[in-house]
């Protein structure tokens, strides 16, 4: 009979291990459920009524980690050619970037001067510059980089149009 009381202890030990286990194991199960439907429930509510998002910069980057756009407040400066310059001032908006990381072209305000511009450029100059200052002045010019530009400008107290190849003004309105 010892051995059936040496046998019957050990089951008994073993019934509350596995008993203890059994509880574990349903109170684990019931915390992950619990934590699975708050996950989701709180994915399908942001879903559903949208939350903002603040930041200071977003940046898209291509499949090789090349930035494509970039949003921010204030803008990095300017890269041409691998190389970073200078803006005139600190500017926020966004800036759009070729293959290679040159800034091409963007839609800023000035942090200091107020105005807006919008720019397509070409690598290291503008193109087309469109730009309204806070004050009453806006000018629209296209420009080849090769002196040729057309510039249209509205200041407070005159407006004027040029055309311009090299050295040689076509065009001034008024003279």
């Amino acid at each position: 009979m010892n051995n059936y009381s040496d046998d019957i202890e050990r089951l008994r030990k073993n019934y509350k291990l596995i008993t203890r286990l059994v509880a574990l194991l349903f109170i684990l199960f019931f915390l992950i459920s619990w934590l699975i439907y708050n996950h989701f429930s709180i994915a399908l509510m942001d879903a559903q009524n949208p939350q903002v998002l603040t930041l200071n910069e977003l940046n898209i980057v291509d499949q090789n980690g090349t930035p494509r756009v970039t949003l921010a407040a204030p803008l990095p400066e300017p890269i041409m050619l691998g190389k970073r310059f200078k803006r005139g001032e600190a500017v926020s908006g966004i800036l759009i970037f070729d293959a290679e990381g040159n800034e091409r072209g963007g839609y800023v305000t000035g942090d200091i001067s107020r105005g807006a511009a919008l720019t397509l450029d070409e690598v290291n100059r503008a193109s087309v510059h469109i730009a309204s200052s806070a004050r009453g002045e806006m000018h629209f010019q296209l420009s080849n980089g090769q002196g040729q530009f057309i510039n249209l400008a509205i200041q407070p107290d005159e407006a004027f149009l040029r055309l311009q190849s090299g050295r040689d003004t076509l065009l001034l309105i008024p003279k």
